[in-house]
């Protein structure tokens, strides 16, 4: 009797990551793991480890963790049990005891693809039976059916990672990242208003709520000034922060675009325009108005140039994942088998 298999894919984001399941399972779950501070802490949450908003939820009452900073998991034994804990949630939020075998494809920030392959495997071996790891841009480019001669810009909260995909897995040489993403613009966006407001008091929570809703670059200002509520010296204020949110966001342009102009250059010349012509934006940064195009304008220089934003950045990535394992052969999986569950 034929095997009962649950294919998965994961996007394991700096700050979210998400999981898809053949069986219709779609979970978003922030980064984030946290351990109770003391034994009444233990005592009122009643668990030993929360994840997510729920950590977040209860945030004063616990330690918090973030096992992954700048696209790579921190170099702690502590932060690789993590973000085993993690991985292991997130697959168990697909129901996998209900299947005789698991298998699943992780994408990864491009850095962590390769030097954290051993720890990535490593969480996942007790939990699926066979995993592949590879970069969000390649997931990305392989949910999209875009796989042939396409430049993939993939900017999250640790990193923006580029990849030339043409059809096959992407190598160490076909990929490059930057730290110029999102938690770079929350730094540059507290510092935007602090330096314009003497005395702000912004935390990283404030500042990231901020970029999320009102981001943009170039000519794509609001309608209406950005205000926002915080304080100076303890005061309630409400003040304009539009050129700061502006500064902070374009702060990201010139490293990417750099980056960008040197995949294209190192690919071969044969297919440079096909590279100039099949960009793909992506990743939660794609959502600052106005990136595409500007993107597109700073490349002009090098020939037509054309920037497709994706319309679904969250789950991209991991549709990416879960497409990929459901069309790998049976016998590629054979060779990734980790562990019998």
């Amino acid at each position: 009797m034929a095997e009962d298999v649950l294919y998965i894919g994961i996007d394991l984001g700096t700050f979210r990551s998400v999981m898809v399941s053949s069986d219709s399972h779609e979970e978003e779950e922030l980064t984030v793991i946290g351990t109770p501070k003391d034994p009444i802490a233990r005592n009122f949450l009643k668990r030993d480890v929360l994840f997510g908003e729920e950590a977040l939820k209860n945030r004063l009452a616990l330690n918090l963790f973030r096992p992954l900073e700048l696209g790579v998991i921190k170099d702690t034994q502590e932060d690789r049990e993590f973000i085993a804990h993690f991985i292991t949630h997130l697959i168990g939020l697909s129901d996998p005891e209900e299947y005789d075998r698991v298998v699943a494809v992780i994408g990864a920030p491009a850095e962590a693809s390769y030097v954290d392959k051993t720890a990535i495997f490593d969480a996942a071996a007790g939990s699926v039976n066979a995993a592949m790891i590879i970069s969000e841009p390649f997931a990305v480019a392989y949910a999209l059916d875009m796989i042939e001669h396409t430049l993939v810009i993939d900017i999250g909260a640790g990193t923006a990672d580029l990849c030339r995909v043409y059809g096959t897995i992407p190598g160490p040489d076909d990929q490059m990242h930057t730290g110029h993403a999102g938690d770079f613009i929350d730094r540059g966006l507290i510092k935007e208003i602090q330096s314009k407001y003497n005395g702000a008091q912004i935390t990283k929570d404030m500042a990231r709520r901020w970029k999320e809703q009102y981001s943009f670059v170039g000519t794509h200002t609001p309608e209406s000034p950005i205000m926002v509520d915080f304080s100076i010296d303890g005061k309630a204020m409400n003040l304009d922060i539009t050129d700061c949110v502006q500064a902070a966001c374009e702060a990201i342009v010139d490293p990417i675009v750099e980056n960008v102009k040197a995949l294209i250059a190192g690919s071969n010349p044969e297919y440079h325009d096909e590279f100039r012509r099949n960009m793909v934006l992506a990743g939660g940064g794609s959502g600052i108005k106005g990136l595409g195009a500007m993107i597109e304008r700073r490349l002009s220089d090098m020939g037509d140039v054309n920037v497709h934003v994706v319309d679904d950045p969250v789950r991209l990535g991991a549709m990416g994942g879960l497409r990929l394992a459901m069309e790998v052969p049976e016998e590629m999986w054979s060779s990734l088998t980790l562990a019998t569950r």
